[in-house]
This record gives C-alpha cells, structure tokens and sequence, in this order.
C-alpha cells in the first residue's frame, strides 16, 4: 500500500501532524510512506512567496496576519479559477507519477485542487483521499471543509459543525483526539532530565516556548520574568530564531542568571522539556497547547499581541475547562504565572486530567487504513 502526505510551510504544526502519522503508518507491513513536507510551495512559484509571507507576518505583526487571513477566507484562494488552473497540471502529474493508494492532507491550502483532480481523471480513481484537520478550535482555516474527500479528520463537534455546514455528509466525519507524535506516549524520567540540565528538583521550572519560528517578543517576557523572579528554573526555546536566541542569551549573561535559566534554538525533542515543567508558557497554536496538555501541564497562553485567525478558538476553549489563563499585558505575566504554578484560581492540574487528553494518531490511521480497503468511489462525470 502507497501513502503519500502532502503538507505545507505555513508554521510547523502541519509538519509535526505528517511526521506523527507517518510515524505510525510505518509501524504497519506492506506500507510505503511518501512526505511532501512543501507541497503547496512546490506547486506554483507564487505558493513559497505567500507562505514565506505569512510566517513572516505570524512572527512580526499578528493584527497584520490577521487581516490577511480574514482576506483569504473571503476570497478562497484555493478554489479560484485562476489558482485551480495554474495548478491542475502539476497536480495531475504528481498524482500520476506516484499513483498513491492513500492521499492524506494535513493542510488546508491543497485540498479543493487534489480534489478535483482525483475526480477528473479516471486513471486515478482508486486513490482514497483523507483529510486531517489540524485546526482544532473554531474558526478553523477555509480549505478543510471542501466535499469530496472520504473521510474527515477533526477534535470536537464545533469543527465537525464547520464541516457539516459546507455540505460534508455526516458519515464521513470522524472525531479524534489531536494527533501527536509517538514521543508523546514514550515515558521520560523526570529525575534524570532534571540532573541533565543541571537543575535544582526543589524549585519549580518553567517553560517559556517562543515555536518553531521563534516568535520575537519572548524576549520581553523572559526580562520581564528573570528580572521579577528569583525562585524559579526557566527552559527557554527561541526555535530557529537566531536573532532572539543571541538576545535572551546577552539577557541572561548580563542579569547573570546563567545557574537557573538553560537556553536552546530549535529542539526535536521538546517533549522532555514540557515533561519536567511546572507550567508552560506558549503561542496558542494547537500543536502547541495540545503538547502542553498531554502532559497535564497549566499553560499561560501567550496573546500579547492577541490571536492568529484559526487560534482565537484556544480562549474559548480556556474559559470552558480551565487549563490555564491567557497573557494579554505584559505587566501581567508574573502574577498569572504565580497563579499557575501554586494553582491560585482553580486545580489547573485537576481540570486538565478531566480533559482526558489522548493522542489521536494510532485511531486516525487504523481508520484510513480500514477505510482504504473498502471499494473505491466511482469519479464523477
């Protein structure tokens, strides 16, 4: 069985969603995983110049990426005449070299021109189509919800609404928890982790996670916590922020905070981290807050330049079970990030564990899987 994932550049959560499920696709015999990490770049030139500009404007000027994500949901770029055609033919081809049993999007940008490709043309009429829906909250990215795949992927019935409203039958909408990678059910010795990065066991520590990008004014939290607080351990992941790695390290050199801060770029092993961390400070993606949550771990969800389009729905969320509080004023993160790590508000810790977070990944592949083995749907005319 041939599975090609198709992705895009746009942040890295539709990245670690490919890498979670082919991560357990390969678990499996008798299958060959194909990953197109940049798939919607590689369609048109155009696609890279967009997608370089939308991670710019996420990490520099959020109200501006907002505008521009407000603009694409009105317009739908991805299923403009002009987009569909300029496109057809390298998806034909691609489709038509590879042949794939199983096609699988975990982005919104691609789907409506896989779509009409699949049904178009004959030769590829056994390929089943599936997409994962890695918004998880309400709004979620205009792309997910276009008729025609065989099977929906999303977290909770307020998506699966979104869904339904755009004419997607019922039965073809399968709510799971978020997947995530394999690591997430790996067990990590707190003990040790602690002794490796040279850290007291009697204080607390927190996590400050700037994202895969390295979102730039981390920087102003972490002065805003070092220069306030003297009784914690900070962990603090600038990604591959060059930038802000060299000022928070000039930061912490010249406040000499060396002993009770450890500084790194970009780490594949993040889990660890959020493992041994009495509270976690983060952008309100949802790869992001649901790595938090698997761990149990209150989150102060970092809005200091307030929500991306496809995140507002994390407050939301927040207000109904709980987990953590929201960072919108910069003045405010040492008292909300005391009430987190001594549970001032509520139980955070309780009401996380009521969550019953899981990792959806296994149960999103056995049902592809299974579903793939039933007969294809016939193209239409």
């Amino acid at each position: 069985m041939k599975i090609g994932i198709l992705a895009a550049q746009t942040g890295n959560g539709h990245i670690s969603v490919m890498t979670a499920l082919k991560e357990e696709f390969v678990k499996y015999p008798n299958i060959e995983v194909n990953c197109f990490p940049s798939f919607y770049e590689d369609m048109i030139p155009g696609n890279k110049i967009l997608s370089d500009f939308y991670n710019f404007l996420m990490i520099n000027d959020i109200n501006v990426c907002n505008k521009y994500c407000e603009f694409t949901a009105l317009t739908r770029p991805d299923i403009s005449e002009n987009f569909l055609a300029g496109t057809k033919e390298f998806v034909k081809e691609f489709l038509l070299k590879y042949k794939f049993d199983i096609l699988i999007s975990v982005s919104h940008t691609i789907n409506a021109v896989i779509i009409n490709s699949l049904t178009e043309n004959q030769e590829l009429i056994n390929t089943k189509f599936y997409i994962v829906v890695t918004d998880p909250f309400e709004p979620i990215a205009v792309g997910y919800n276009v008729p025609g795949a065989n099977l929906y992927f999303c977290t909770n019935d307020c998506v699966k609404k979104i869904l339904l409203k755009s004419g997607i039958e019922e039965e073809k909408i399968n709510i799971n928890d978020y997947p995530l990678s394999e690591k997430y059910g790996s067990y990590v010795d707190n003990r040790i982790e602690i002794e490796k990065l040279q850290f007291s066991s009697n204080k607390k520590i927190v996590l400050l996670n700037a994202g895969s990008q390295g979102i730039y004014h981390y920087y102003n939290i972490l002065k805003t916590i070092i220069t306030q607080i003297e009784d914690i351990q900070i962990i603090v992941i600038c990604g591959k922020n060059g930038g802000l790695y060299q000022r928070c390290k000039s930061l912490i050199e010249k406040e000499k905070y060396e002993k009770n801060i450890r500084l790194f770029g970009f780490v594949n092993n993040i889990e660890k981290y959020i493992s041994i961390a009495d509270a976690v400070i983060t952008k309100p993606g949802a790869n992001s807050i649901y790595e938090a949550l698997y761990y149990g771990k209150p989150i102060l969800i970092e809005a200091l330049k307030g929500f991306l389009f496809q995140e507002k729905g994390v407050e939301l969320l927040n207000k109904k079970y709980h987990f953590g509080l929201t960072l919108k004023n910069l003045e405010d993160t040492v008292p909300l990030l005391f009430d987190l790590l001594n549970n001032s508000s509520c139980n955070y810790i309780e009401n996380i564990k009521e969550m019953h977070i899981n990792n959806g990944t296994k149960k999103i592949v056995q049902t592809i899987i299974a579903n793939a083995r039933r007969p294809a749907m016939k193209s239409q005319p």
